[in-house]
């Protein structure tokens, strides 16, 4: 039985640097992909990992590349990411859901563990001021199944969880601030080239064959912090 189901979005097709999730990181010989899996593996309450990917022709390459890796993934619509998620649970029928996005090979594996077990009683828990790039979503499977049934918008399809939040008399939904929020500004995802630059000399430094916690990236950028200018212009997609 699969009661905690982390549910990772990826593709590669992403517009700003397409194949990002199959880079190598910092000469370490693995991929974005696979030290996002790695983290998330590293989370004790999780119960299972997969990677819900699109299910169409210019993604065939990363169903290959997941299978080469004995990772499990499920394939379904590129565009309606909610219909994807939604489906995906029905084939697992957790009771809880992770969401993670692969483009976050600096996700806080400590902080998601904290949010997975303080979602009782809840229906949606999230972490508040964490540094973009850090954070997962935690919701339970019928708050996905009622969002899919109810959700209207693009916005909603594309992203998953904003029906959810933004109808809080609908949903009983639970922030708890980020236990270690930096004193800089800091951008730990990966959208483009410059984003890429960040992570290959942090994953170069500190990947030692074994995941590493949040902190020690936070100790090194603060003794570097030439280092946030790499990527310090780069814009977020707004929802």
């Amino acid at each position: 039985m699969v009661k905690v189901l982390c549910i990772v979005q990826a593709r590669l097709t992403s517009t700003r640097l397409p194949n990002k999730v199959l880079m190598e990181l910092g000469g370490t010989g693995l991929s974005l992909l696979e030290h996002t899996y790695l983290r998330l593996e590293a989370v004790p309450s999780i119960d299972k990992v997969v990677f819900a990917i699109p299910d169409t022709e210019p993604n065939d390459k990363l169903a290959l590349f997941l299978s080469s890796k004995k990772i499990e993934y499920f394939r379904g619509s590129e565009d309606n990411v909610l219909k994807r998620f939604y489906d995906c649970a029905i084939q697992y029928k957790p009771e809880m859901v992770v969401r993670a996005t692969c483009d976050n090979p600096c996700v806080d594996y400590e902080e998601a563990d904290k949010l997975v077990t303080s979602l009782t009683g809840y229906d949606y828990a999230v972490t508040t001021h964490a540094p973009l790039g850090t954070a997962v979503e935690v919701f339970t499977a019928e708050a996905l199944y009622k969002t899919y049934k109810e959700a209207t918008g693009e916005a909603e399809y594309e992203h998953v969880t904003p029906y959810i939040y933004r109808n809080e008399e609908l949903f009983k939904v639970k922030r708890i601030p980020y236990s270690n929020i930096p004193s800089f500004k800091l951008r730990l995802t990966v959208d483009t080239e410059q984003d890429m630059d960040l992570m290959n000399q942090l994953y170069s430094v500190l990947y030692h064959g074994e995941v590493f916690p949040n902190q020690a990236i936070y100790n090194y950028l603060s003794a570097h912090k030439d280092l946030l200018t790499l990527n310090a212009e780069v814009h977020q997609k707004t929802i």
